[in-house]
């Protein structure tokens, strides 16, 4: 049989009609907001049209109008409007005011508008500590004009430390991002930076396109820069570079060519490097396993200070994989583990060391936390 379609009736209950007279009310005012967005959409675009023909007085209300609604977009306009004094008197003040309204909500050009007239002092007190903080929020969103402007105070050190590795960072963004002016800019800084420095920036280039920030989310350019880097001999390019073919993040999965860019970070000491090395030792991946390859490189990576390396030498002194086997030690490790770590470790560290301690008598159990203490107390001071 089939059913009938529910239709009110005059049976119908009273909750049931309120109910449908809140869900009319409810779609009502849903057309009604749709129908004003897109009424103030049609505002704007006419009034954008009027500024582009100079007809500024034709634009000013409408770009007013909508700013004192919250459109970040009008404020900006408006802004613009105010510090050049198109369509309505000359103000930097009010200009500041606008644009202000307008980089608190997150509008890039805005922020980067705001960013010069703190560092030019108009219309606000000249401060570069608080143009750079603008102009880093526009830059962060991949406005190629606000990470030239960025790029020049890190290059002059106004309002930050001048640093031309942080200058060429983000004029490189820049021209990525289209400002075709920060091209000169970056080759001059090259031509002024050592080949370390160069590496470094770099391998920051390498992060920022890793992370997405300032500049789309590209995996494999990031690979590009670090083998860039890595290639110079720079330490933390190299780690970065084995995690990708690691991975297989940016270029194809190769665990032989980890394995060889992690053992030249963890020659140059990088310690996640090397408990990332001794791993791949520990279970054949990569290299041919090995475990005293393995021990030794955790070894190293424990007087760092690497909470994980510990750990794993707990397990190959409790195991004997590697080295004797030693509960004695293996609680020591552990111990060092829980009381060297955060949460993460710590955890699995104290279940690890009582199920050690378990199989020890009570002074050999109290020998391996003397020994936790002396060890912690002599390398991690």
């Amino acid at each position: 049989m089939n059913r009938a379609l529910w239709m009110p009736s005059a049976t119908t209950s009273k909750p049931a009609i309120a109910w449908l007279a809140w869900l009319r009310a409810v779609l009502v005012a849903g057309l009604c907001l749709g129908s004003a967005m897109v009424a103030a959409a049609g505002e704007f675009d006419a009034a954008v049209k009027a500024y582009n023909k100079k007809q500024y007085g034709k634009a000013f209300p409408v770009f007013r109008k909508l700013a004192l609604a919250g459109d970040a977009d009008a404020q900006f306009r408006l802004g613009g409007l105010y510090f050049k004094g198109h369509g309505v008197k000359q103000n930097a003040v009010e200009a500041v005011a606008w644009f202000q309204k307008a980089a608190t909500q997150g509008h890039a050009e805005a922020q980067n508008s705001l960013g010069v007239r703190y560092e030019k002092g108009q219309g606000v007190s000249q401060d570069y500590a608080a143009a750079a903080k603008w102009y880093r929020e526009a830059a962060d969103q991949r406005l190629g004009l606000a990470q030239d402007n960025l790029s020049d105070l890190h290059a002059k050190g106004l309002g930050v430390a001048r640093d031309p590795v942080l200058a060429h960072v983000w004029s490189s963004l820049a021209v990525a991002n289209g400002e075709s002016g920060a091209g000169r800019k970056q080759a001059a800084l090259e031509t002024v930076m050592t080949r370390e420095q160069r590496a470094e920036a770099a391998t920051h280039l390498g992060t920022m396109y890793a992370m997405g920030r300032g500049i789309r989310l590209d995996e494999k350019a990031a690979a590009g820069w670090y083998a860039r880097a890595a290639a110079d001999g720079y330490v933390v390019a190299q780690y970065q570079l084995a995690d990708c073919y690691d991975r297989g993040a940016g270029v194809a999965r190769d665990p032989r060519q980890a394995a060889a860019w992690y053992e030249k970070a963890a020659l140059q000491g990088h310690a996640r490097a090397q408990v990332r090395l001794g791993y791949l030792y520990d279970v054949g991946q990569g290299v041919a396993a090995d475990s005293e390859r393995a021990h030794s490189w955790y070894q190293q990576a424990a007087l760092q200070g690497e909470a994980v390396a510990q750990y794993n030498l707990g397990t190959m002194h409790a195991n004997g994989r590697g080295v004797a086997q030693s509960e004695i030690e293996a609680a020591k490790w552990f111990g060092i583990v829980e009381a060297n770590s955060d949460a993460s470790y710590r955890e699995a560290a104290v279940k690890s060391r009582r199920l050690v301690e378990a199989q020890l008598k009570p002074e050999q159990a109290a020998e391996a936390q003397r020994l936790a203490r002396e060890w912690l107390r002599m390398n991690l001071r």
